[in-house]
This record gives C-alpha cells, structure tokens and sequence, in this order.
C-alpha cells in the first residue's frame, strides 16, 4: 500500500507569504532602466526628488516634510501636499486625514506609477487605475497649467485613470485620462498617473518642471508651505522602539510570522530546545536509607518490626555459630550454648527476651550492640 507524504501545515503559509512578497514585488518592480525611483526629498539620485525642493525654494516657496508617528496635515499651514510615489500602504486613517485636509482648503497631489500602496486613498476620492501607460510626451490642458505655462509632460511609465462624477481629467492618452482633479470641499487632489515629472533626472524634460511648478503655485500665492508626504517613505522617527514592528509591513509580517510560530509550538506541545534534566541530586549512602526507615518506624509507632528483625538475627548467628540450621529451635540453640558456656547462654535469652518488649532509643541501640558481640557479627565486620 503506497504512503501518502504529509506535508506540515506551516510549509503551505511559508508558500502562501511567498507567492504574497512575489506579486507585491512584481507589482512595484522598477522598470525604468535601473534608476532607483524612491521619490524622497532625501535622494539626491535621479529617482529622487531632492532637486524638486531645491527648485521649488528657489521661486520663492517654503517647503517642509510629513513625517514621525502619525501621518496628519494642517491646512492652515501647507496649501499644497505633494505625496509622490508612496513606498508604504496608505491606512484608511490616513486616507481621512487627506480629505479632511483637502477639505479644508488644501491641495493635494498624489503621484503614483502602479496605484497598489496607495489605493485605499485612491478609493476614498472615487479615483482608479485602469491600465498601464507607456513612454511618451503627454499634452496638458486646464487654467491650473497657466501659469507658469506647461503644455506637455514627458513620462517614462505611468498608469491611466478612471474616475466617478464630477471628476476632471486634466492630461490624456488617447482618450484615457493620465491626470485627474477631485474637488473636495473648498480645496482638491490632483491624481498624476506617473511619479516622473517629479524626479530629479526627468525634471528637466519637457515642461516637467514648469508641471511642477504650477501644482505648487497655490502655496506661493498665499505664503504657505510646501509640504512633501515623507512618512509614506517610510520615515518614522520616533522613541518608541516597537514601531518597526507596528508600523512597517515587514515588521507587522515578522510579528505575524512570532505569533504564528508561538501558538504553533503551544499547540503541539513542542519544546524550545534540549529537555532540561530533573535537578541532580548526589546518590544516597546506605546509612540515609537506614536513618530514614529507622526515622518513618518511630513516627509510626511501630518499633517491633526492628525488634523481630534483632531476635531472628540473634537466634540465626547463635545457630550458625554452633553448625545448626538457622531455623533450629532457639530453646534447642540455648541448650547446646549451655552444655559449653552457661554464662553466655543466659545473656543470650536476656537479650532475646529484651527485643521481645518496647524499647527507648537508648535501649535499643545498645541492645543492638550487644546482640553483634554476642554473634561476632562485630569481629566479621572489623
């Protein structure tokens, strides 16, 4: 009969994160010619977006960072968000916190090249993905890119939009939109299907800069700050030290990963490690055996049990001393002890008739002692 092979159960959850990791990696794979694009204000590479800052100060806005424990933006002191290229999942919370800003009278500017991290705020504004975008120089339209003027942008990839009522499409691609405005309250989300315009080595391309520029123009109008979107890059200072753990995808999977593991081990019963050995004691002497048995005989009361033990060791070594069997009668052992030595023959009954009755400690050791000068039980010992 063929044996089936049982596969454990944790082989098909580690298959499970795999294939997971895979399809998000896949899903967020770079692809445009090796250059890393974080989008950070922190990389001075060309997928970075440090030079954007630095342009954006030198007309005359101020700019600062999102970042820390909690994602929260206060319109009252940015009038324009730039979140580009998120590397860490927008929460429902801070997808809230986005509207309320924009509710307030902010605008935000969400730049993504997959919509995958950030759809959850994508969602929230009634805006999605509905395919991919291929390179090319893309024409602009609309009273936002008046000024300064930009009339095309030049992307390397991207994704096309789609969108509910009262969404308005400000850049196409044969008839699909690429960039796309949300009004909400007194303030907007622009949505820009592609993070290029944006970064260091393509700001220069086309109108990408001047793109830029225009989406910032509201803050230096009304002399407010810039503000880019850095803690979706995944910069948390902080002095909690579990906030890897927490916060972070790969840290909340390690601890999935811990849970996952520790109620496994609970639940076979499985040990962590080598079985620890009962506590090593040294091996007793026979004399604690002794001591012991003579201690549990006087709490129990029942101190004949060492007083038959004493009378048939003295009947059995005046028997054997005299060549009889052990068994011998002991008035018939007494009577042979006689015929040589009377004397002996007497502290042999008294002794006898000694362990017959109770006895102190005292008594009794000493009886114990009398009884191995009279068989020579002591003289054998020495």
């Amino acid at each position: 009969m063929k044996r089936l092979l049982r596969v454990h159960p944790l082989y098909y959850l580690a298959l499970i994160l795999f294939i997971a990791a895979l399809v998000a990696s896949t899903l967020t794979a770079d692809t445009s010619g090796g250059v890393r694009r974080s989008a950070s204000v922190y990389d001075e590479g060309a997928g970075g977006t440090a030079a954007l800052r630095r342009y954006l100060v030198a007309m005359g806005a101020s700019t600062a960072t999102v970042q820390g424990d909690t994602f929260s933006v206060d319109a009252s002191q940015a009038a324009v968000l730039f979140m580009l290229g998120p590397t860490e999942a927008f929460t429902q919370l801070d997808a809230d916190a986005v509207r309320r800003y924009v509710s307030a009278g902010g605008t935000a500017v969400l730049a993504t090249d997959a919509g995958f991290l950030d759809r959850t705020l994508l969602d929230t504004f009634d805006v999605h993905v509905a395919g991919a975008l291929g390179p090319g120089r893309y024409g602009l339209r609309g009273i936002e890119f008046a000024d300064p003027p930009a009339h095309e942008i030049s992307l390397d990839r991207g994704v096309t939009l789609s969108f509910g009522p009262g969404r308005i499409p400000l850049a196409d691609s044969a008839g699909r939109p690429i960039i796309a405005l949300v009004p909400e309250g007194s303030g907007s989300l622009i949505v820009v299907g592609s993070v290029a315009p944006f970064l260091t080595g393509a700001l220069g391309n086309a109108d990408n800069g001047r793109f830029a520029l225009a989406l910032a123009a509201p803050a230096v109008a009304r002399g407010r700050a810039v503000v880019f979107d850095e803690y979706h890059h995944g910069v948390h200072p902080t002095s909690d030290v579990l906030v890897l753990l927490v916060r972070t995808w790969p840290g909340r999977a390690l601890l999935f990963a811990g849970v996952v593991g520790f109620l496994y081990l609970l639940v076979s019963g499985r040990r962590l490690g080598p079985p620890i050995p009962l506590d090593p004691r040294p091996p007793r002497s026979s004399l604690e055996y002794v001591r012991g048995f003579a201690g549990l005989v006087r709490r129990s009361g029942h101190g004949e049990i060492a007083r038959r033990r004493l009378r048939r060791e003295l009947r059995a070594g005046l028997a054997r001393q005299l060549g009889l069997d052990p068994d011998t009668p002991f008035e018939q052992t007494i009577a042979e002890i006689a015929t040589a030595d009377r004397e002996r023959a007497a502290r042999a009954r008294a002794l006898d008739d000694a362990v017959g009755r109770p006895l102190n400690d005292e008594a009794l050791l000493r009886t114990v002692r009398e009884i191995g000068r009279l068989t020579g039980a002591e003289r054998e010992a020495s």
